[in-house]
Formats: structure tokens, sequence, C-alpha cells
């Protein structure tokens, strides 16, 4: 039986020809057309794939969760602004007497509550505030009689410019720590040390080291107050290097996963150059937790703003906000804070919409 299975019956065989014209007409079946069937009815309805439909449902996913997120926002800008009032009463101190002087008599001082609405209940100037809050009227400074949007609105580009030059000398500083530290596989002496020098100084005392360093000592940085290149670069530096450590450790921990799976060693085993799966596998993998991160410092960047303008004289509303609370100018300062607010929910926004266009799983994460 075994020969017989593995000789067959050759006699019983049929020819080749013929069995290959078996085999031809038994396994592929003829097929007739009707014309109904490429009409272009039939054409226009096949046209539109499930990727297609399955791509404009996660985009519409996306508008729909930045619109949830952007309604999130509004509600944490009216926390912001509920708890920020109630504190500026809570502070002890009368606005109304800081305008009229020391020696004001008690009834130009009443006089001057009136004009300010301050005599009202506290409810009833909340909700006059608020109300101008979310139509764009921030009201009036007490000290300047100016429109507190005009001077937010004077100084907010220089604050902005000087937290884009940050956030370059942090991602540039900490990416480079971090790919060093991923390339050699261990963790680097020097760079720890720098990492705990950073976190252990805090921004105010390192601005003071700066400028008594290089701005009073070596003479190479003006200290005068300005809002030119030669003035930004200190203030960059220092706000920039109080987050080197944090974008350090992510790009390291990032490039190390990322050089560890089976796709990068799928690369390099198919012959890639080592600059080539950096640039192609390595640095897209790691730039996602980089733009989290960067949301993450408009925050940071808000608290900071304040000791670094007010140390270099930089003109923008962190030191805005200083002299405001100084001269107990109640409605800039709450126009400092919500500002604030709306910067770090934007920020935060706008790195999650980055996250998506670079990153198609951060995507999915958005949409689910």
């Amino acid at each position: 039986m075994a020969e017989h299975l593995k000789t067959g019956h050759p006699e019983s065989a049929p020819p080749p020809g013929e069995a290959a014209e078996a085999v031809s007409s038994e396994a592929v079946p003829t097929a007739t057309v009707s014309p109904e069937a490429v009409s272009p009815e039939a054409v226009s309805s096949k046209a539109v794939s499930p990727k297609a439909g399955r791509s404009g449902a996660a985009w519409w996913g996306t508008a729909r969760q930045v619109g949830l997120r952007l309604l999130l926002g509004a509600a944490t800008v009216a926390v912001v602004v509920t708890v920020t009032f109630a504190l500026l009463y809570v502070v002890p101190g009368d606005p109304a007497r800081g305008i009229a002087g020391p020696r004001a008599t008690p009834e130009l001082v009443e006089r001057i509550r009136e004009q300010l609405h301050l005599t009202a209940p506290l409810w009833e100037q909340y909700w006059e505030y608020a109300k101008g809050v979310f139509t764009g009227d921030l009201g009036e400074s007490y000290q300047r009689g100016t429109p507190v949007a005009t001077l937010i609105g004077d100084r907010l580009p220089s604050t902005l410019l000087l937290c884009v030059a940050a956030l370059f000398v942090e991602i540039l500083l900490g990416a480079a720590l971090g790919t060093w530290e991923a390339l050699r596989g261990r963790r680097l002496m020097p760079v720890l040390m720098t990492n705990i020098a950073l976190l252990a100084i805090p921004a105010f005392a390192l601005g003071y080291l700066f400028l008594l360093a290089f701005g009073y000592g070596l003479g190479i940085a003006p200290v005068s107050n300005g809002a030119d290149a030669a003035h930004l670069v200190l203030p960059a530096i220092v706000l920039g290097l109080t987050g080197v450590p944090y974008y350090a450790s992510v790009v390291r921990d990032g490039m190390a996963a990322t050089l560890a799976s089976p796709h990068v060693r799928t690369a390099v085993a198919k012959g890639l150059s080592r600059p080539a799966v950096l640039r192609r596998h390595v640095l897209r993998c790691t730039l996602s937790p980089v733009l989290t991160m960067a949301g993450m410092d408009v925050a940071i960047f808000v608290s900071n703003v304040v000791f670094v303008e007010t140390i270099f004289g930089w003109p923008g509303i962190g030191r805005l906000q200083v002299t405001a609370f100084a001269d107990q100018d109640r409605p800039v300062l709450m126009g400092t804070v919500v500002v604030a607010a709306v910067l770090v929910v934007l920020g935060n926004l706008l790195a999650d919409t980055l996250r998506s266009v670079v990153d198609p799983r951060s995507r999915q994460e958005l949409t689910t």
C-alpha cells in the first residue's frame, strides 16, 4: 500500500495535456458579466473606499474632541476667574485708598470707591466682571485709567517671544543630552549632575546668577531694560534651562524604547545607515512625547516668566503683573491671570493637535 501511494498508477494517469485542460476547466469557471454590472451608477457607488470613510470618521472625531476640549478650556478659565476674584478680595488692602493717597479724607476715599463700583455687593461685582471677561472687556486700570486689554496687548508679544525662545533653548539642549545618553545606552554622570543642578536651582536664583556673572561680571550681556535681541538672550537661556532636565529624560526614555523596538532592528538588519534609522524611525517616534511636554511647559512658563521678566527688566505681562500687585490694581492683575489661563489652554490644545499630525497613533487616542 505504501508503494502504491508513492508510485501511483502510471497506466491510469491521463496525459499531461488532458490533465491541464481538466484542471483549467474545473478550477476557473467562466463568469458572464452583464451590462448592468458595469453601469456608471455601479462604478460610482463603489468609488468610495472603506478606508476613505474611516479617514473621514477619524477627522470628524478629532474635530469633535477639539471642540470638547475648547469647552473644557472655557470651563477652566471660568474656574480660574472665580478663584482669583475671591482671593483678591481676601488679600488686605483698599484700592481706593491706594489711589487717593495716605492723606486723603474719608469722603474722597468713599467717592473713589463709588466710582470704581467697589460699594456694590461682591456677587454683583463678580457677575459684572465675568460678563466682561467672556465678551473681551477686562475693565480699566485703577492707576493708569487705560483699558486692561490694551495694557496686556502691548506686552503680550514680548512675553510670547520670550517663551518661544526659551522653548527652543530647552528642547535643543534637552534633546541633545537625552540623545547622547540614549545612544550610549547608559546613564552618564555629567548629564546626571547637570540635570540635578538645574532642578535644584530655582528660576529666580538662576536669573540672578546669570545677571551677575554675564551682565555685571563679564559685561557681555546688557543689564538695562529692553526688548531687542541682545536683551532676549539671557532671559531666554534662564527660562529655558529650567526645563532641560525634563526634556532630557523624555528624549532618553523615548529613544531607548524605540531603539529596542522590532521595526528598528529590522531596519538595521536591512542595511540602513545609522543616520537614516535615527531620522526615519527613531526621531519621529520620540517627537510625540516632546510635544506633550511642550504643552505642559506653557503652565511652567506662565509662573516662571514673572520672576525672569522682573529680574531682567523684560517688558512682558509677567512684569506687568508684579507692578499691578504692588499697586493693588485689581483689574490689571485679574486680566493677566485670565490671559495666562487662556494661554495654558491654547498651548495644550496646540500641542495635542500637532501630536495628532505627527503621530497617527495619538490621533486615534484623541478620537477615543
